[in-house]
């Protein structure tokens, strides 16, 4: 059984690490997206097809963090957090001298091999050796610094490639994650007894399955139709994994993830909440590069400057939320954040570049915001409905809920918008007048709404109590 660190300082040092961790995760997440019409330019691809440069990243986080966080549950907790980090790091500098765009894709998924590592332990880390009563504050500190590198990304890389090239996007991870892997290891207690436990790796294979041939069917539609045989056979398979998924984990004694833990009503309708306003908020976050770059004719710098605006909300607000919600419970906030989300799609839906600055700003301070107020408590949320003895198990789905959004939320928007975008024909970004990309994403922005407007009400029908 773990130790709870009762130690002030030791758990201010463990946070650090989380932190640390989780930030890098959280950059890496968006910081090619500032860079992606660069790319686009650079190998003359189209914006949907570039987007798998974020897209290939935040699958390999999605489809393995249960994976690792099982397998960190039987005593390698420290040894995965620490391998993930040196993985990630060989990764950044491999995408970093990619010569090609099939070599860059190959290696961000090298890179969010170790990302998934960092990200499926460092909420068990959490969870394991720090007090109940910090749970909503030192969750809120990870989802804060994962959403803090998210959207500081954009602003790094914009600032980077103006003055550099796009590849320093990755190499900038280099210094970070070697300064962060000594001070993890001082700070992140040694693991204990190994537990041998027989390992679901079918049910591991099927998952990973199917989220990687639906992401795939949802971004390709635009390009090659419903009806091509690339769509139907990845819909089949996508479909016929979900099965196999279900029918291995009902019947498993040792399943990688105990579905009947949906049966909660209260678990269920707080975790597709936190998923759908994962999707939403990065899916937002995907497209307004394109917006700064190609209509409001900002350049990468500037670009960056404004994308700056988020997380500096988000660093304010976020921490004290959490503690906040610790006291007073997590249901204000997380019904605050959805009605901050809808204001958010609606502002960009009617958006254009000759309104000038100001609603542009006013989206972007109430994205500072919303993280603030739905990464801490609506994270915590999450993990406070799951049934009791599951919680291990909730915040490793309520990171998967995070990051699968993340994944799919880029791909769903950048289907959106080739859709609405390419009346006549799919074309590389360089190519798309400023009618056709406020076509594309005015479109993306209204089903946002609608599904901003379907987090609430999941978000609202659960109300707290002792248990959430």
């Amino acid at each position: 059984m773990s130790k709870i660190i009762t130690n002030p300082l030791r758990q201010k040092l463990l946070l650090a690490a989380v932190a640390a961790g989780m930030f890098l995760d959280g950059l890496d997440s968006s910081i090619v997206n500032i860079v992606l019409p660069q790319i686009s330019e650079s190998f003359e691809i189209d914006a949907g097809t570039v987007s798998w440069v974020a897209i290939t990243y935040l699958l390999m986080i999605a489809g393995l963090i249960l994976v690792f966080g099982k397998i960190a549950e039987r005593g390698f907790l420290r040894n995965i957090f620490l391998g993930g980090l040196l993985i990630f790091t060989l990764g950044s500098a491999a995408c970093g001298l990619s010569p090609n765009y099939g070599f860059l894709l190959a290696f961000r998924i090298l890179q969010g091999i170790g990302a998934a590592m960092i990200a499926a332990t460092a909420p068990l880390l959490c969870v394991t050796y720090l007090p109940k009563n910090m749970l909503g504050m030192s969750l809120g500190t990870m989802a804060m610094t994962v959403s803090l590198g998210a959207v500081l990304g954009p602003a790094i890389g914009g600032f980077l490639t103006y003055y550099l090239t796009w590849q320093w996007v990755f190499l900038i991870n280099i210094p970070i994650a070697l300064l962060a892997l000594p001070f993890s290891l001082h700070a992140i207690p040694k693991d204990g007894p190994r537990i041998k436990q027989p390992f679901d790796l079918s049910g591991a294979a099927f998952l990973f399955g199917m989220m990687v041939f639906g992401v795939y069917a949802l971004e390709r539609i635009p390009h090659l139709g419903i009806a091509d045989r690339q769509i139907l056979l990845s819909t089949i398979f996508g479909i016929i994994c979900a099965i196999a998924f279900l029918s291995r984990e009902i019947s498993n004694k040792t399943p990688l993830i105990n579905v009947s833990i949906f049966i909660a009503r209260d678990f269920t309708s707080t975790f597709i909440a936190f998923f759908i306003i994962s999707v939403v908020y990065m899916g937002t976050f995907y497209l307004l590069p394109f917006y700064l770059l190609a209509g409001m004719q900002f350049d990468s710098a500037l670009s960056g400057l404004y994308l700056l605006i988020p997380p500096a909300i988000t660093a304010i607000v976020g921490i004290p939320m959490g503690k906040w919600s610790d006291r007073i419970g997590r249901r204000p906030f997380a019904l605050a954040a959805c009605f901050m989300l809808i204001a958010i799609s609606s502002i960009y839906l009617v958006i254009l570049p000759e309104m000038g600055r100001a609603p542009l700003l006013a989206g972007l301070i109430l994205m500072g915001l919303f993280w603030g107020f739905a990464g801490g408590p609506a994270a915590s949320r999450v993990v406070d409905c799951a049934p009791n003895g599951e919680e291990g198990t909730a915040s490793s789905l309520m990171v998967t809920a995070m990051y699968l959004g993340c994944a799919i939320g880029v791909a769903f928007y950048a289907t959106t918008f080739t859709i609405a975008s390419a009346k006549e024909g799919i074309v590389a970004f360089s190519e798309i007048d400023a009618v056709t990309l406020m076509n594309g994403f005015h479109f993306s922005m209204m089903i946002g709404l609608l599904l901003s407007i379907t987090a609430l009400v999941l978000s609202a029908i659960v109300r707290d109590t002792k248990k959430c």
